[in-house]
């Protein structure tokens, strides 16, 4: 198993897709309540028009109400959607800017994986060598076509403070497919690995060496 890091400039791909984001936070962003405003007033409009059809309440106190739910609607979603979106710009362009990335490729011939409870993200332990594993865990490792893989690498794209901002798969090897699942009933009991942290122990004995919760 091979597990290096290096620190190096973005690739042009890797620009274009900062870049992407980047118009799409700030487009987003400003038709945020625009955006939230026409999905709420089509479903206000279709029980409005129900309202009116099976309610013998005035036109008046029944459109009124459902406006004012609109309304409601409108600001609840978009608000904090175009919140979020309007966050995201700075961080974007400070990694434009910054231009630089932490590429961290692992090459492993083995993993194991353990099951996900409600919405932690994936994890994995790949073979370190004959006695130890690391781990793989987030959001952005779940399976698909051609991963988990036996050769890939996590492109962190940094900010100004060396903090990661955005996270790119790039998969250089084939498909691999876990030996063993670890079921979630049993991972519950553990206390598992942070990502990336080697665990002293053979791929076959790994969860024998993790900790019990208390």
């Amino acid at each position: 198993m091979v597990l290096t890091r290096r620190e190096r400039p973005l690739t042009d791909g890797e620009r274009l897709h900062l870049a992407a984001r980047l118009a799409s936070a700030r487009n987003e962003g400003s038709r945020a309540l625009f955006t939230a405003g026409g999905a709420s007033a089509l479903v206000c409009g279709l029980l409005a028009a129900a309202t009116l059809f099976a309610s013998n309440a005035p036109r008046t106190i029944v459109l009124g109400f459902w406006t004012a739910l609109w309304l409601v609607f409108t600001l609840w979603v978009g608000l904090p959607w175009r919140k979020m979106m309007r966050g995201q710009i700075p961080i974007l362009e400070d990694g434009l800017h910054t231009a630089r990335a932490r590429e961290i490729r692992l090459q492993s011939p083995r993993v194991i994986e353990f099951e996900e409870e409600e919405d932690e993200g994936a994890c994995y332990a790949f073979e370190h060598d004959a006695s130890s594993s690391v781990f793989v865990v987030g959001q952005e490792f779940y399976e698909d076509d051609d991963f988990p893989n036996t050769d890939f690498s996590m492109v962190e794209i940094l900010g100004a403070s060396g903090h990661p901002i955005d996270v790119l798969l790039k998969k250089d090897g084939r498909k691999l497919r876990p030996e063993r699942v670890i079921a979630a009933s049993i991972k519950h009991r553990l206390e598992m690995p942070q990502h990336l942290e080697v665990v002293a122990a053979p791929l076959e004995r790994v969860e024998d060496a993790l900790p019990r919760r208390q």
